[in-house]
Formats: structure tokens, C-alpha cells, sequence
């Protein structure tokens, strides 16, 4: 019994989320021991359909300032540990990496295929876009509704402030929200309960469908 007790309990850690601490730390100390390497954390849809695979998974890592890195790691830690023991490990993981897609592609549909970017706080924010998916596909269970509305209020203040601050950073945050609530409802959530297969589908071929038409607009402009 105690066995099993000690694999349950380490089952339900988080580690997915600290992982992803721990990579975004690291990697932002190589800005100061290794300059060379940092640099190489900067991807464009350009330089990702080229092969830049690498790259690209850096960039879903990498910050600029101290300030951008402790507000993520903060969320990874509250929220996206949260997250993870709702929906899983996998599908955490899967979200952010989908989520840093899909604010890559949509940046380069405004600024231009060839631009330089990092989206690891926008794969942060895919997050909350898996959160935003628990209110809507499971709108019988009060919690989650009241954390969605929390969200919204949430995303949609920053969304406001980044669009006099910053507007071109308005476009990332959009397309990584988006794209976690479609890929989180892709993915499904069978710890909580069943997801409707056929959302599920339309859900995920709407994300398809739309990065490949980003990318093809962005690429004749």
C-alpha cells in the first residue's frame, strides 16, 4: 500500500510545469555566460519552415528582461501546475508548444514571415487559453466557469494594455491564447470527463487550417 501510495503521489506532481521553470531559468542565465548560444533562441516562421526546429523550441524558452521571466515562471507555477493536474502531463506540454506555434505564425501574418521573435511568454499564455477551454466544454461545473471569467477578465485587460503599449505584441498574444483553447480542446480532457468528439475534431482542424492560411498569406504578402 505504501508503494502504491508513493507512485500516486509523485503521478500527481506537476513536473511538466517545473520543467518548464527550470528551462526558461536556465536558459535566460545563458544571456550572461553564454551570449552566443542565447542569440540562437530567436526563430521566424521563415526560419521555422526552413528547418528550424530547434531554434524555434528555444525561442518558446527565452526572454529578454528578468521582469517577463518571473511573471511566466509565476504563472507555469500557479496556473500551468494547475492545469497539468487536470489535464495531464503530456497535454500540458503539448498546449505550450502548440500555443508558441500558433503565436508565431499569427505574428508573422502582421509583421511579416521573416520577423525575429521569442514566444515564450506567449506559449505561457496558451495557458490560460486551456483554462478558457474547461469553462466552455464543461459549462455544467460551476468552478471552472467562475476561473474562465476570471481569465477573460484577466487576458482581456492585458490584451488592452498591450495594444497602447505595444500593439505588435497584441497580435502573439491573441494567436497563442487562441491557439491553446483550440488545441487544449483537441486534445481533450478525460480526467475531468468526455469532451464532444466532434468538437474536439472541428477544434483541432480549425487550428490546422488556420496556421496554414496564416502562413500562406504571410509568405504573399
Amino acid at each position: 500500500m505504501k508503494v502504491n501510495h508513493t507512485t500516486k503521489d509523485w503521478r500527481e506532481i506537476p513536473f511538466i510545469a517545473y520543467a518548464l521553470i527550470i528551462m526558461n531559468v536556465l536558459y535566460f542565465g545563458l544571456m550572461f555566460v553564454a551570449p552566443m548560444i542565447w542569440a540562437q533562441g530567436i526563430t521566424s516562421v521563415q526560419g521555422l519552415l526552413a528547418g528550424g526546429v530547434v531554434p524555434f523550441l528555444m525561442a518558446s524558452i527565452n526572454h529578454i528582461s528578468f521582469l517577463s521571466l518571473l511573471m511566466d515562471c509565476v504563472i507555469l507555477y500557479f496556473v500551468g501546475s494547475q492545469l497539468e493536474s487536470l489535464i495531464g502531463h503530456w497535454r500540458l506540454l503539448a498546449i505550450y508548444i502548440l500555443s508558441s506555434l500558433a503565436s508565431l505564425i499569427t505574428q508573422g501574418l502582421f509583421l511579416g514571415t521573416g520577423s525575429q521573435t521569442i514566444t515564450a511568454g506567449l506559449a505561457v499564455l496558451g495557458i490560460f487559453g486551456g483554462f478558457l477551454m474547461l469553462g466552455d466544454a464543461f459549462k455544467d461545473n460551476p468552478v471552472f466557469g467562475q476561473i474562465a471569467r476570471q481569465y477573460w477578465l484577466f487576458l482581456f485587460l492585458t490584451a488592452g494594455l498591450q495594444f497602447v503599449v505595444n500593439r505588435n505584441a497584441m497580435y502573439g498574444m491573441v494567436g497563442g491564447i487562441l491557439g491553446g483553447f483550440l488545441s487544449s480542446m483537441a486534445l481533450g480532457a478525460p480526467r475531468i470527463g468526455k469532451i464532444n468528439p466532434l468538437n474536439r475534431v472541428v477544434s483541432g482542424l480549425i487550428y490546422v487550417i488556420t496556421l496554414i492560411l496564416f502562413v500562406y498569406l504571410g509568405m504573399n504578402r
